[in-house]
């Protein structure tokens, strides 16, 4: 059974898990290493592994990332990703056995979902002294992009009437803004809820659809020209032809042509994860902007609200471009933490 295979890599990957511990049978927890968990208190821990039929899943309740634990080990350790998999194939965990050594490619999961209208107000549809619109537009949020962004008084009451994928263990009563994600032919497959009051989680993403990619954007993205990836929903409203990772996995961005894609993380030069992530992403081929010093703003946003936008943005973003080994230098000069 594969969750007997999940539970001993799940072990040998939990030295790399700050503040590990099995709860009970088949739930373990730790603290995130996606979002690195509280930055306050270093004793919280709000990741969490669990079994669902025969797998373990990962999820953390401080980020609101989702997963399974092959991705898991995937993200943390790839060698020992690649172990976990060829024990897989051997148990016949992963299909049929064939004589030949699986291939360690991952494709995009093809599905769809069914069509799903958006039954909540529009930004644009509330009265000017709403606080939500107030909100949005103290964010700078784009005129065009005001009809497509929603407000509810209680996400998880939304979230568990379009979800297929059980989420009764979100907050009851929370109002949140909806960014709803869809693909390219307009069907909804998730989306992203942003608390507009004190809340343990600022920013929950939910799929439709087990298998749905969390990428924001898909519908007005056209794959012919230079795309820009970023982390957030909001950020990518500022840019051309732009989509939010928005917490995927790496193999849901198997759409997108490395030559013409650049990876925009955030400036946070004191953030373990984003530094690591953004050397192994130049290491498997990709080209990521590596923000100049005389860049003080945390993200695109941030940016926008100090009047760097439009194309003085995109200019700045294409100056400092990189990719392989200069790429790698250029992260190390500007990283301020040991990876």
């Amino acid at each position: 059974m594969s969750i007997i295979t999940d539970t001993k890599y799940l072990s040998l990957l939990s030295p790399r898990l700050d503040r590990f511990k099995k709860v009970r049978d088949y739930l373990w927890n730790f603290r995130c290493p996606q979002c690195g968990d509280s930055q306050k208190s270093k004793s919280k821990a709000r990741g969490y592994v669990y079994r669902k039929k025969t797998d373990l899943f990962f999820k953390c309740h401080n980020c609101g990332v989702g997963q399974s634990v092959g991705n898991l080990i995937k993200d943390l350790d790839p060698f020992l990703h690649k172990q976990y998999i060829m024990e897989r194939y051997r148990a016949g965990e992963t299909g049929k056995r064939k004589s030949k050594a699986p291939e360690f490619k991952f494709e995009t999961p093809k599905f769809k979902p069914k069509k799903t209208d958006i039954d909540l107000p529009s930004i644009e549809s509330l009265p000017k002294e709403h606080y939500a619109k107030v909100y949005c537009e103290g964010r700078a949020i784009p005129q065009q992009f005001m009809d497509k962004i929603f407000y509810t008084e209680d996400f998880k009451n939304w979230a568990l009437s379009v979800c297929q994928v059980d989420y009764s263990t979100l907050m009851s009563g929370e109002p949140r803004l909806v960014i709803p994600f869809f693909d390219k032919d307009n069907q909804l497959i998730g989306a992203q809820g942003r608390a507009l009051q004190e809340s343990k989680i600022r920013y929950v993403t939910i799929k439709v659809h087990e298998d749905a990619p969390k990428v924001f954007g898909l519908e007005r993205w056209n794959s012919d020209q230079h795309t820009y990836l970023v982390e957030g929903p909001i950020d990518s409203l500022f840019l051309p032809n732009c989509l939010a990772m928005a917490g995927a996995d790496m193999s849901d961005l198997s759409i997108l042509d490395k030559d013409k894609t650049t990876l925009i993380f955030d400036n946070e030069p004191r953030n373990f994860q984003i530094a690591r992530s953004m050397i192994k992403s130049l290491q498997d081929g990709w080209k990521i902007v590596v923000w100049p010093n005389s860049i003080a703003c945390k993200d695109i946003n941030d940016m926008v609200l100090t009047s760097i936008k439009d194309a003085r943005l995109v200019e700045i973003i294409n100056r400092n471009t990189y990719s392989g080994q200069r790429g790698e230098w250029e992260v190390h000069s500007w990283k301020k933490v040991k990876v």
